[in-house]
Parts: C-alpha cells; sequence; structure tokens
C-alpha cells in the first residue's frame, strides 16, 4: 500500500510543483503570493520540516505536532517536525531529518526522502522553510521531545480531500487583525504555513485519486 502511494507521489514531485496555484488556498490575506527564492530573503533563518508519510490501518497517513506554549510567535501551534538549520548540517534535507529524529523519535535513518514541496516564507518569525516528504515502511513508535512537541496529531492524508475540514480562523495581533483559511484537523486549527504547505500536499493527492 505505501509503495503503491509513495511512487505515485515520486512521480509527482519530480515535475513541476503546483506551489503558489495551491498556496493561495491557504494563504492569510497578509501574506504575500508569489515563489518563495531564499536569496530575496538573505537575513532570513533558514529552517527543514518533514512532511513524514506511513502506513497505518491499511491507509497512509502523515505526522503534526502540536508545539508547547512558550514566548515565541508559533507558541501552542500545530506544526510539521522539523526546525532551524546548524552549522554543522550537511544540508537541508539533513537538517529536517536530524529534527524530525530529536522532536518525535523516528530514527533519521528508517526514513527515505522522496523529494520536496515548494518552499515557504514566514513573515512574523522570518523564518524560510524547505520542505521535504519522507516515507517509513511502518507505522512508527513516536518518542516525542516534551521540551519540543506537547503531543503528536496522527492525520489520514485522505482527511486533506474532505472539503468540511476547510474553514476560516480570526487571527488577532498587536500590530494587525485578520481572517486566516484553516484546516481543522482533529479538533485543532491548522493554518499560515503549516497550512500553506499541507494544501500544496493536498493538491497533489487529488491528483493521484486516492
Amino acid at each position: 500500500m505505501i509503495k503503491g502511494f509513495s511512487h505515485r507521489l515520486y512521480q509527482l514531485l519530480t515535475i513541476e510543483l503546483p506551489g503558489v496555484v495551491a498556496h493561495r488556498v491557504m494563504a492569510p490575506v497578509t501574506r504575500p503570493l508569489k515563489a518563495f527564492d531564499l536569496t530575496d530573503y538573505p537575513d532570513a533563518k533558514v529552517a527543514a520540516v518533514m512532511i513524514l508519510l506511513y502506513p497505518k490501518q491499511d491507509t497512509v497517513y502523515l505526522a503534526l505536532i502540536k508545539r508547547p506554549d512558550y514566548g515565541g510567535v508559533h507558541s501552542g501551534q500545530v506544526s510539521f517536525p522539523g526546525g532551524k538549520s546548524e552549522d554543522s548540517d550537511t544540508d537541508y534535507q539533513f537538517t529536517a531529518l536530524r529534527e524530525t529524529e530529536e522532536e518525535i523519535g523516528v530514527k533519521a535513518s528508517l526514513i527515505q526522502v522522496i523529494g520536496q514541496l515548494s518552499n515557504v516564507y514566514i513573515p512574523p518569525s522570518n523564518f524560510f522553510v524547505f520542505p521535504f516528504v519522507g516515507l517509513l515502511d511502518h507505522s512508527p513508535q513516536f518518542l516525542p521531545d516534551v521540551n519540543e512537541v506537547e503531543y503528536i496529531i496522527e492525520v489520514p492524508v485522505n482527511l486533506l480531500l474532505d472539503p468540511a475540514i476547510k474553514s476560516t480562523v480570526k487571527i488577532n495581533r498587536p500590530e494587525v487583525s485578520f481572517d486566516a483559511p484553516c484546516y481543522l484537523i482533529n479538533g485543532h486549527t491548522v493554518w499560515g504555513a503549516t497550512a500553506i504547505i499541507l494544501s500544496e500536499f493536498e493538491f497533489l493527492l487529488k491528483q493521484m485519486d486516492i
């Protein structure tokens, strides 16, 4: 099951990605709609995240994480496992694999990276994010880092194709207030960069006829 799914997805990841066409579905009105290039953001911090796919209960799942509450701009938000690139990382794929192992306890050596989605820039935190797609051939035993992850949210990928999980959420910040498109997943509101990345992944799923 995971092999057939991964083969079809790999084929889509090797051709031109939808990028902005998919991103605009989940982009807040305050976000610029453009193809993001790292050279346009020379002062940005760089991060990489992992869309980790695995088989469970005869379907394909992906893993999201709930961040703990803290003082930062992404406090309490739902995101993909991932984080900031370190000087010792050999490349951004290495960053995504390392951070995934550190945050949710899935060994990097067991993850097969099959491609990337379009890069995303996050203005509030000044992060430029490289999203990677990785596969496990089994359902993992998660070991979340309690300092980085409050808990893990397991999502069957076909849930993303359900129009009923799409909505909007009111975002209130000191400098601005706006309505943001979002996914409603397992009782969680997923918006911002995570929703934008998910929207491109959803776009690919629709072409796979799963």
